[in-house]
């Protein structure tokens, strides 16, 4: 029987060749991410009760070290906007997150509620703390779990980081455009304008569902600009005379940092970028870098307690189901 590859010559394979060579790769790296993510079994409600226990600890030893990092950084801070950032702003980047997931899950042909997809959020928060896009395979295993392949699963998480870029981009772009940086705010706009087309394309042409891809930039948008919020509670926190732009110009650090999944939860890779893009806006590099790190922290110090109570609601449904 002969062989699709052909035997390469001194130029290398043919062009004949490569594209089952290709193929062969691409299946060996979705077998070992099917095997990982095998390890991770989001449909058994121990598991996950047992998972958003060591969320919650995990989320306190974060708060823990962040606070030994800057053990300064809250000692006069105002607490008027701290009291919303945690009551208000921080659950609205959890709501945006889970919607963001259920949407996904839509986007191949499942449905996924929004408790639940809150506690995937959760979870996947964490699992981004480990050297590793722990994220990705927690939410990849819960699509898996709801009969998803990997394939399909993996794919559509990188879309929507994708148009997570795009949004970013072309959002702090604007700002930094209007703010006087006009050679980096077009630089951003034409990346994120490039990200849009390059999405929507994809949607038509391969996901045929261009309304849902709409949407899921809906919901990006939103969750961006929850995050401007959320800087510009912490610059003010801060004593940081600052104004919503300014903010919005540090949101593109959110996915550059989370671009690093070597680096736990780009922890200081955000808090660097958005040292690097404050001046370029009139805010302080200090200012800009310890923005960013009290948001971290005080996200941080939502997501325990909020661990905590989906951990003991598992729980008591699992007894539920047993009895």
């Amino acid at each position: 029987m002969g062989s699709d590859i052909q035997t390469p010559d001194r130029a290398g394979l043919t062009d004949l060749g490569r594209e089952p060579v290709l193929r062969k790769k691409l299946q060996k790296i979705m077998a070992s991410v099917d095997h990982v993510v095998g390890y991770v079994p989001m449909h058994n409600a121990r598991f996950r009760q047992l998972t958003l226990i060591i969320a919650m600890l995990a989320l306190i030893v974060g708060v823990y070290f962040s606070f030994r990092a800057q053990p300064d950084l809250f000692r006069q801070a105002n607490m008027g906007p701290i009291v919303i950032l945690v009551l208000f702003a921080v659950p609205l980047t959890i709501y945006f997150n889970a919607l963001e997931f259920v949407l996904s899950a839509r986007l191949i042909g499942h449905k996924i509620g929004l408790k639940a997809a809150a506690e995937i959020s959760i979870i996947g928060g964490v699992a981004n703390m480990l050297p590793l896009p722990g994220g990705v395979i927690v939410r990849v295993a819960a699509l898996k779990a709801e009969g998803a392949s990997v394939a399909r699963s993996t794919s559509v998480m990188a879309f929507v980081a994708f148009i997570w870029a795009a949004v970013s981009f072309g959002y702090s772009g604007a700002w930094l455009a209007s703010g006087g940086a006009i050679g980096f705010g077009l630089l951003f706009i034409v990346l994120g304008c490039m990200g849009v087309i390059g999405c929507f394309a994809l949607s038509i042409q391969l996901l045929d569902d261009h309304v849902i891809t709409a949407q899921l930039f809906a919901c990006k948008a939103g969750l961006v600009l929850v995050d401007a919020f959320r800087l510009y509670l912490c610059l003010l926190a801060l004593g940081v005379a600052a104004d919503f732009g300014q903010a919005s110009v540090l949101t593109v650090s959110g996915f550059v940092g989370s671009s690093f999944s070597l680096v736990p939860a780009g922890l200081g890779i955000r808090e660097g970028i958005s040292a690097l893009l404050g001046p370029l806006v009139g805010l302080t590099a200090a200012a800009a870098f310890l923005a960013s790190a009290a948001n971290r922290i005080v996200g941080l110090m939502v997501s325990a307690p909020l661990a905590a109570l989906l951990a003991w609601k598992v729980g008591q449904q699992a007894k539920a189901g047993a009895a």
